[in-house]
């Protein structure tokens, strides 16, 4: 049986969450919900070789997170959550319980998306993303490429022959002057980074990346990262049809890659967000697990 991506990033998830409450503390649980039980099935698809590999990466994680966090020594439960908190600004997959507080962890396999956000003529992009309703400007240029989205709905993308010019750009155009006009570049990182302090594991094939994202100063290992208070420039990437990238103060920088999510025409698209540049002071390491 072929596992997508989808599901191996699930069946890291569960190893990594399953090795916390196995290590940390010998009294510590793995709580018992739907997340829990969705990803524990994508564990149990792969062959054993490959959960193998996934346990031997979690070990190391583990390990080294142990060793730099203490509270993570009196670990009281581990709790799987869902996908849907991440629109609400929580992208911690995993979440540990301790006496003195939650240390929340982001589990990644073989990617490091931040969001897979969407446009389309009924999401106010701009109040959900840094709470300033998208100008009339904005939607006067958008809607005419979703009405004529509605007007090819359900046939297939490929055929809108001139897609670039008629859908990416119009749409990435108005998407880049809003937030050069309108964007709070803090509340926009809190959006796409989230409201909770995380370290980021990235498992890639022979090793993990740890990352440690200490927003609001709650993590014990890694440097406090000050957000962004400035865009520097934000324009469509030079020589491409489909992605801007924003460069901001303090090191950050960000890309933005439009796409059909569909290969069926329907009046949105998904936005591939990609933190592209950090600030040097990001605390970062990496383990090899074999």
């Amino acid at each position: 049986m072929r596992v997508t991506q989808t599901e191996s990033g699930k069946a890291w998830e569960y190893g990594l969450a399953r090795q916390c409450a196995d290590m940390l503390n010998s009294t510590a649980s793995l709580v018992v919900n739907a997340p829990r039980n969705k990803s524990q099935e994508s564990y149990d698809l792969l062959p054993q070789w490959e959960r193998n590999r996934i346990d031997r990466a979690a070990n190391e994680t583990v390990c080294f997170l142990r060793a730099h966090d203490s509270r993570l020594i009196h670990a009281q439960e581990v709790m799987m959550q869902s996908d849907q908190l991440g629109a609400q600004g929580d992208v911690r997959d995993i979440v540990i319980n301790t006496p003195k507080g939650e240390v929340g962890i982001s589990a990644k396999h073989r990617h490091d998306a931040l969001k897979h956000s969407r446009l389309s003529d009924r999401i106010d992009f701009g109040n959900i993303w840094y709470d300033q309703p998208c100008s009339m400007k904005y939607w006067s240029a958008v809607n005419p490429v979703f009405d004529d989205l509605k007007r090819r709905e359900g046939t297939l993308f490929r055929a809108i022959g001139n897609k670039f010019e008629i859908v990416y750009k119009p749409l990435l155009n108005a998407f880049i002057d809003e937030v050069n006009g309108h964007g709070n570049p803090k509340r926009m990182m809190r959006y796409l980074l989230g409201k909770r302090d995380f370290y980021k594991i990235i498992k890639e094939n022979g090793t993990i990346a740890l990352q440690s994202f200490n927003l609001y100063g709650s993590l014990e290992w890694g440097k406090r990262l000050n957000l962004p208070n400035e865009i520097i420039r934000f324009a469509l990437k030079p020589r491409s049809n489909t992605t801007a990238v924003m460069h901001l103060s303090g090191g950050w920088q960000v890309s933005f890659r439009i796409h059909n999510a569909n290969s069926r025409v329907e009046p949105s698209l998904k936005f591939d967000v990609r933190l592209e540049g950090c600030p040097t002071t990001m605390s970062r390491h990496e383990i090899p697990y074999g």
